[in-house]
């Protein structure tokens, strides 16, 4: 028999999943917009030209990331939140690392007239670098916290209250 907390847990479950899925989903994208910036960076090509498409490519970037940012705040937020207290933290912990790099992208995205024939290169090096870090290691994060949801489904759906086993595929 399922029970209200069941079929709740049930949904969360397959939210948790579900945003996962997009959010993997988005990362391969992204990864592959962020070495295509890098290559670029290494081009021995002619320097304006090679700089004008880097800075294209920042545009297109940038509008990847913003909409996967969004998509993450509105899948995993609410996700997060159902675990008190330790959600709220990671909730916190999440919007401003996705603060911090709205930012770095729109600097980058804006560069000022120097920096397009000096650092430009550097930068998106550097932050490129650092945003495959994270995208690595929110996809850690991520697998455990899936991990760990699919443990707890697998403990809830053993036994019913009344001592009869429950058939685990209709969870």
């Amino acid at each position: 028999m399922l029970t209200g907390e069941n079929r709740s847990h049930r949904g969360y479950h397959a939210a948790a999943h579900a945003a996962h899925r997009l959010i993997l989903d988005q990362h391969m994208e992204l990864r592959r917009l962020l070495a295509l910036g890098l290559v670029q960076t290494c081009m021995p090509c002619d320097r304006r030209s090679g700089l004008a498409a880097l800075l294209v490519l920042v545009g297109r970037i940038q509008e990847a990331f913003v909409e996967h940012l969004s998509d993450e705040e509105a899948v995993l937020l609410p996700l997060l939140r159902v675990e008190l207290p330790a959600g709220l933290l990671r909730t916190q912990i999440l919007r401003e690392e996705h603060a911090r790099q709205r930012r770095e992208l729109e600097a980058l995205n804006v560069p000022a007239e120097d920096e397009i024939a000096d650092g430009l290169a550097d930068r998106f090096d550097r932050l490129a670098r650092a945003l495959l870090i994270d995208i690595a290691q929110e996809e850690r994060d991520l697998a455990r916290a899936v991990a760990v949801l699919d443990g707890t489904q697998r403990a809830v759906a053993t036994v019913e209250p009344c001592g009869r086993a429950i058939r685990r595929d209709c969870w």
